[in-house]
């Protein structure tokens, strides 16, 4: 959960900054306790780190990079570096499906065999509809305990191998439970999503996010890595992150998830994940979220309503988004948490100091929500006194 800003000047020892011309400087004082906070948190200049903004609305109040981006280049965390979003890349995900609501392509109550009829029957009564892929409350098995995958391209996997192995035999691939009756976070539910936008919005799942989000909020650096080449050629300093993961035996950070030429995934299934971007595009993103410029106000605020299984129970999910409420049912924040291949990643608003923050990491014991709170509570303190 979490906010941040944009700053520009190399920095020798761990990090490098960046200020923007339309941006203002952030506080120095503020700089200087979140310098200390990030070293206390055990981030070094010569190991994978944290890019960190902090937004209010009209001002970044923090955008910075800590560590490195690529052990191997030495190359610094920039507001620009890229990253791997991991689960966070629901969001999107969620988004598209609801454009497409919003448009009458689709309807959130559709059952999905409508759009992906290769799927078995599971239950005539109780059929598995968009809505329950969008919180989590479909029952399907997660696709990435399947084994023996046939692929259709040589080195690696895509969404529509994984669809193959739900259709082949139901047998093969019962309900972990009843569709409705729980809810339990899995990704083939948003997996499964992707194929149903590129069906409904007739074209691929990659372009229809360039089209109708990256491109109209000018997030010109944001990619879905859905093939090898699918990666943005590397220019200036937006550089890609490699997500490393620490090995206690070996006492060192070991690659484990990339972009070529630094890495070559073989599975490479997206909708649950695989949306690539920086801190600079994270702050379009939550300006677009905080004016609801994608979707109407009764769609939005539909996706940010805790979900309800058939016994009544409320769940901590809505549609592709994290509802944070209080005792009484209020919400006072929204977000979404991912973690992939050495990547930990969180975007976090906070309503009722109406901030936004966003953590991009490339290290995999980083503790988000630890780093969060302290956050929050430096910024709360450092705005009372201005």
């Amino acid at each position: 959960m979490k906010p941040l800003v944009w700053l520009v000047l190399a920095n020798m020892m761990a990090h490098t900054t960046f200020v923007l011309a339309d941006a203002p400087p952030a506080d120095d004082k503020l700089v200087a306790k979140i310098d200390k906070l990030v070293e206390k948190q055990g981030m070094h200049a010569d190991a994978p780190g944290v890019a960190v903004l902090i937004h209010q609305p009209g001002k970044v109040l923090f955008q910075k990079g800590y560590g490195l981006a690529n052990l191997k280049t030495q190359k610094p965390i920039t507001p620009q570096t890229l990253f791997e979003l991991a689960s966070v890349s629901k969001t999107f995900t969620s988004t598209a499906v609801l454009i497409l609501h919003d448009r009458g392509k689709l309807s959130i109550e559709d059952d999905v065999r409508k759009h992906l009829p290769e799927l078995p029957v599971y239950d005539k009564a109780h059929p598995i509809r968009i809505r329950d892929l969008l919180q989590h409350t479909s029952g399907l098995p997660d696709y990435m305990d399947f084994e023996n995958v046939s692929a259709r391209h040589k080195t690696y996997t895509v969404n529509l191998d994984y669809l193959g192995l739900f259709a082949r035999d139901k047998n093969e691939s019962p309900l972990d439970f009843p569709t409705g009756q729980k809810y339990d976070y899995n990704n083939s539910n948003y997996m499964l999503l992707a194929i149903v936008v590129e069906r409904a919005g007739k074209k691929p799942y990659g372009r229809f996010l360039h089209d109708e989000i990256f491109s109209p909020l000018a997030m010109a650096h944001s990619f879905l890595y859905d093939s090898p080449s699918a990666a943005l050629a590397v220019v200036g300093n937006y550089n890609h992150a490699v997500g490393y993961k620490w090995r206690k035996g070996k006492k060192t950070w070991e690659p484990d998830w990339g972009v070529p030429p630094d890495r070559h995934p073989e599975m490479l299934t997206v909708g649950d994940g695989s949306v690539w971007t920086n801190l600079e595009d994270m702050l379009k993103w939550d300006e677009a979220l905080r004016a609801k410029r994608l979707l109407k106000p009764e769609t939005w605020k539909l996706a940010l309503t805790r979900s309800k299984t058939r016994d009544g129970e409320t769940n901590p999910y809505g549609l592709g988004w994290e509802p944070y409420c209080d005792d009484s049912g209020e919400i006072y924040g929204y977000g979404h948490d991912g973690s992939w291949g050495g990547f930990e990643t969180s975007y976090y608003r906070y309503l009722t100091a109406d901030r936004t923050t966003v953590l991009l990491s490339n290290r995999s014991t980083f503790d988000n929500d630890n780093l969060w709170s302290a956050l929050d509570r430096i910024v709360d303190d450092h705005l009372s006194k201005q």
